[in-house]
């Protein structure tokens, strides 16, 4: 019997990074409550986006944000992440040389109440819907970091293995979305985050089942009794699907 389902959002649920859930999707949910089935959205994007796209369903369910790197029901935090400033100085490092050669690379820098960013290009800050902080000087932001990010309008086909390349071998690259690459934070990503759910419901991984599209889905499909990718998915996730 399942008794838990985790959906990635952008490419899986959401497409062109919407900023509204589908009436459909919405239903979908209900009546999986109404059974008596968990539901827990699990993306890239930040807890209080999240959050706020789920809201209109009027009862509480487990988010799996910023790759795993914060897992949270009812206010509490179950899981949490961070990745180390010397990484992040490396990835900013990375990124001004990708800039020079690629003249592009919109980076957004989670921390715990916002998404911060640099960028003033008119179509990413529209694309974001205005949920960015603008701040000059990324590497001056002295909070905590959850994620790193970057985005390019033209895909990854340059990005994952510029970055890959220069600081793979100190922290996991993936594609999130058609024209994103995330950082995964060490030791927290979304399959670590479904199991930290499963053991607090007391599901056993045959009950539970899941669905993604991308490279930082890849844990999750793996920790998931049962797993379904989208036709348009990743080939590497593809691979971690049932």
């Amino acid at each position: 019997m399942i008794k838990l389902v985790a959906s990635d959002l952008d490419g899986t649920l959401l497409h062109n990074y919407q900023q509204t859930v589908p009436k459909e999707i919405y239903d979908t949910i209900k009546a999986l409550h109404e059974k008596g089935i968990i539901f827990t959205a699990a993306s890239g994007r930040q807890y209080a986006n999240i959050r706020r796209l789920f809201a209109p369903l009027g009862f509480d369910i487990p988010y799996i944000a910023e790759n795993g790197s914060l897992c949270i029901y009812k206010e509490e935090v179950l899981a949490t992440g961070l990745t180390p400033s010397k990484t992040i100085r490396h990835i900013l490092d990375a990124l001004m040389e990708y800039r020079k050669i690629y003249h592009t690379g919109h980076c957004i820098l989670s921390v715990k109440d916002t998404y911060y960013s640099d960028s003033t290009d008119e179509r990413f800050i529209d694309y974001m819907d205005n949920i960015v902080t603008y701040v000059p000087d990324l590497y001056a932001i002295k909070e905590p970091i959850i994620k790193a990010a970057i985005c390019d309008f033209g895909g990854t086909k340059n990005l994952e293995p510029f970055f890959h390349k220069r600081i793979g071998d100190e922290i996991r690259v993936v594609t999130s979305a058609d024209h994103w690459i995330d950082f995964i934070a060490p030791n927290a990503n979304k399959g670590t985050a479904l199991k930290v759910l499963m053991e607090k419901f007391g599901i056993k991984k045959e009950e539970c089942i899941c669905f993604g599209d991308q490279q930082n889905d890849i844990e999750m499909l793996k920790a998931a009794g049962t797993a379904y990718v989208m036709a348009t998915g990743h080939p590497l996730a593809k691979k971690a699907a049932d």
